[in-house]
């Protein structure tokens, strides 16, 4: 590891070279590169996680640009999985990249996820966010979900055997808009509070609010957490135990 890239972090109590050597024999997995996505892909690759899963099926549009900071101009059409790769790859050229630039059914994510410590679901549809739930809770891997919309979002980190899951408090047939308004400075809170909580759990640092609401307003500087009791009957994690 190149101790200077890392001299700042590795001073943090508790962090120090164990904490980065954690970070670098990490996979984590960003699934959607958007406005969530991209930030969160950023910080990891900047703080040196080791491997990224990069996952998005489509390509870059010019109403993209006030919130998706992995890309610019030069960018407009092309893969956004594959400007992700190479944007990431400038910052960090020893990070391992796989690259997905189609859709996932979820069979595939079983297999596309099966060796990842940590996935960030950055998906904008509620069916992908409640596919990768599913995915996650039967092969015990801890996800944090991200949602945005106007100046507030939200993320939702759900562990294996020890939280609600998504599907705890989010319906299948949960309303949601056919085109989300919202401010990119509200997307990269929520991407960047998501890299924070991955960050967290793979070097057993601080608390990463398992199982909890965490709403930030930005219209009216509020955060907000609400907890989320495990529902014993949820069909997705009633009988998911946790991780020895």
């Amino acid at each position: 590891m190149n101790q200077d890239r890392w001299s700042r972090q590795v001073l943090i109590p508790g962090f120090g070279d164990e904490g980065q050597l954690n970070l670098s024999e990490s996979k984590v997995a960003v699934l959607g590169l958007g406005g969530i996505g991209g930030p969160a892909a950023l910080y990891l690759a900047a703080a040196g996680v080791g491997s990224l899963i990069l996952v998005d099926r489509d390509v870059v549009e010019i109403s993209n640009l006030n919130r998706q900071i992995l890309f610019c101009v030069k960018d407009l059409g092309i893969s956004k999985a594959e400007a992700a790769g190479k944007r990431l790859l400038s910052l960090n050229p020893d990070l391992k990249v796989k690259i997905v630039t189609r859709d996932l059914a979820e069979s595939d994510m079983f297999t596309l996820l099966k060796d990842c410590q940590f996935v960030l679901d950055c998906f904008d549809r509620n069916t992908d966010r409640l596919a990768v739930n599913r995915v996650c809770m039967k092969l015990g891997i801890p996800a944090t979900h991200g949602f945005a919309q106007d100046f507030s979002g939200e993320i939702f980190t759900a562990i294996p055997g020890k939280s609600a899951c998504l599907a705890c408090t989010l319906g299948e047939n949960f309303p949601e808009l056919d085109v989300t308004p919202v401010m990119g400075v509200t997307t990269g809170l929520i991407g960047t509070a998501m890299a924070a909580t991955a960050i967290l759990n793979l070097t057993q640092l601080g608390d990463p609010a398992i199982g909890e609401r965490i709403i930030y307003d930005l219209a009216f500087a509020e955060i907000i957490k609400i907890p989320i009791k495990k529902n014993i009957h949820c069909p997705v994690c009633m009988d998911v135990r946790a991780e020895s």
